[in-house]
This record gives structure tokens, sequence and C-alpha cells, in this order.
């Protein structure tokens, strides 16, 4: 399966599903904080100039980032993984199409190898958990480069881990109590 129709069938769900809340988890290899402050500022950025395309004609004006983007929800300490919160206008926006706007923002923001992911019908372990556990779920789904048990796989996990630096998964709770998530690795 392609890049393409993974991305695809994860938009399908979000639509058929609706969205309720999103978050966007980023984990990087460490490296220094500037440049991972300014690797989030990027897609921050990115974020909510492809929600005004996707609202106009791409003629508007980016918004600030108080009006709405990726509000910080937490870290885990000792290592490069922050969980943040979609907010504002972005939030409105991306609720119509949510993986299209934040795919083409991390697209501008550097070369997407790899796209997989699930998404969870009946029982969902992400309910009721925030977080710092989050980030821990999602890098041990990460380890695991498959869907995890009670899960249905979107996509083509990779078969082995290649090193990535940078996964930025997508998070959606649905408007049904199900939950999709989604992982972008970043080519080197």
């Amino acid at each position: 399966m392609t890049d393409e129709q993974t991305q695809a069938d994860f938009q399908k769900i979000a639509r058929d599903r609706g969205v309720r809340s999103l978050q966007v988890a980023w984990h990087a290899d460490y490296v220094s904080a500037s440049q991972i402050g300014w690797r989030i500022a990027e897609l921050d950025r990115e974020v909510r100039r492809a929600a005004v395309d996707l609202r106009s004609d791409g003629s508007a004006r980016v918004p600030p980032p108080q009006d709405g983007g990726l509000a910080f929800v937490d870290a885990a300490p000792g290592s490069a993984d922050i969980l943040f919160e979609v907010f504002g206008f972005v939030r409105d926006v991306l609720a119509s199409d949510a993986v299209r706007v934040l795919l083409t923002a991390i697209g501008l923001t550097g070369a997407i190898a790899k796209v997989w992911g699930f998404v969870f019908k009946d029982r969902d372990p992400l309910r009721g958990v925030t977080g710092r556990q989050v980030l821990e779920i999602l890098r041990e789904y990460q380890a695991l480069q498959a869907a995890p048990e009670g899960a249905d796989p979107i996509g083509t996990s990779p078969a082995e881990a290649d090193g990535t630096a940078i996964r930025i998964s997508i998070l959606v709770e649905h408007e049904d109590d199900s939950r999709s998530v989604l992982i972008v690795e970043m080519s080197r």
C-alpha cells in the first residue's frame, strides 16, 4: 500500500467518524534544544498556513500564533517527546479536513519517508490517558512497528526501524468515541 493510499484511508476514517479533538505528538532523536524549537516553530507556522489555504484561495494572510495553531500540552523528561493540542481557528478548520491540513504542513517542513497508523474500533487504551502517558504509549506503539492489539492497521507499518530522526504522530479522537493514530516518519 502506498503512502498516498494510507493518507486517503486515514482521511476517510476522519470524515466518516468525525473529529472531536486532535493532538500532535513530536518525537525527535536528541539534538540541540534550539534546533528542536526551530523545527517545532516551523511546523506550527506551516499548520497555520495550510489551515488558511484550505479555508481560502490561498491569498489570505496567515494569522498570528495566538489565533490558533499548536499549543504545548506536556513533554517527557529526558527526551525530545512533546505533545501538542490543536487550538483556535486551526482546530475549527481541522474539524473539516484535519488530516490533509496536518499532512500538508508536515510535508512542507521536510520529506516524508513513511506514513502508517491504526484505528481502534472497540477497545481504546488511550481513552482517559493524557500528557506524558500518551507520549509513553505512542513511543511503545512506534517501537512495535505494528498495530497494537485491538486496532486495525492503516497502511503498512515499517518492517524495521530505519533510524528516522523525527516522527510526528497525529492522534484523532472521533465523534463516535473511537480513536485513530497516524505516524509520519520524516527522512533524515
